[in-house]
């Protein structure tokens, strides 16, 4: 098996997503509900995985990984999986965000497509990508705020494309402000996407620095304010 067979791990939701793909195609992808947790989840996957495809980890060229946002837990499995992998073989390592994988699965010119999360705590993660490029770059907002700082970015042009499971929160603030949606329907980042562009990338030498490559939270963790509010009351 030749080098040039990428891996793509997603595991922002909760499904874990694998795929492998090479010059531009995917050749294989496997999703499966994390019921368990996606650290029982992901290595059996990627057995059967290599299994189906005839392909070994050590041959991988490469291995893309969405870094977030999403579930804290989930990402930091799936990034410490790539990262694993990447030392046990030497493997260059691409980090790719939720919200730029949501936008490309969905629309992969990347033009007039809204990638949006349910973040909890009536907050959505957000992008907005127009001509190929972040009109508004990976943000954690309430809906309100978001419909209108797309429809100033917008300039006059009223229809999106949408992906991600916080459409639904957002549709109401976006009809208020006069935006259609076209709800596609897309609610994960494909693997596969994961996959391809990380080939891509890394055949231009755009690998992540390892030491430096960690999960896209946009906001602190529940975790990290509790901890915050405990030094505060004992100051």
């Amino acid at each position: 098996m030749s080098t040039d067979l990428y891996l793509g791990i997603e595991t922002s939701g909760k499904s874990t997503g694998l795929a492998l793909a090479t010059a531009g195609r995917v050749v294989a992808e496997l999703v499966e509900d994390s019921k368990c947790g996606h650290n029982e989840t992901l290595m059996p996957l990627l057995e059967r995985l290599l299994k189906d495809a005839g392909a070994k980890a050590s041959r991988l060229g490469g291995i893309g990984v969405d870094v977030g946002p999403g579930m804290f837990t989930s990402l930091r499995v799936g990034v410490s999986t790539a990262k694993g992998l990447a030392i046990a073989y030497r493997t260059p390592v691409v980090g790719l965000g939720s919200l730029w994988g949501l936008a490309r699965t969905a629309r992969p010119n990347l033009d007039l497509v809204i990638a949006l999360i349910d973040a909890r705590k009536q907050q959505v993660y957000a992008a907005l990508y127009m001509d190929g490029k972040a009109a508004i770059p990976p943000s954690v907002m309430n809906p309100r705020e978001l419909a209108s700082a797309t429809l100033e970015v917008l300039g006059g042009r009223t229809d999106l494309a949408t992906s991600g499971n916080g459409v639904s929160i957002c549709a109401p603030h976006f009809a208020a402000a006069g935006i259609r949606l076209d709800l596609g329907g897309t609610e994960l980042p494909s693997a596969g996407v994961i996959a391809t562009e990380a080939g891509a990338r890394i055949a231009r030498g755009q690998a992540d620095d390892l030491a430096s490559l960690e999960p896209l939270y946009l906001r602190r963790t529940d975790a990290e304010l509790t901890r915050e509010q405990k030094l505060g009351s004992n100051t």
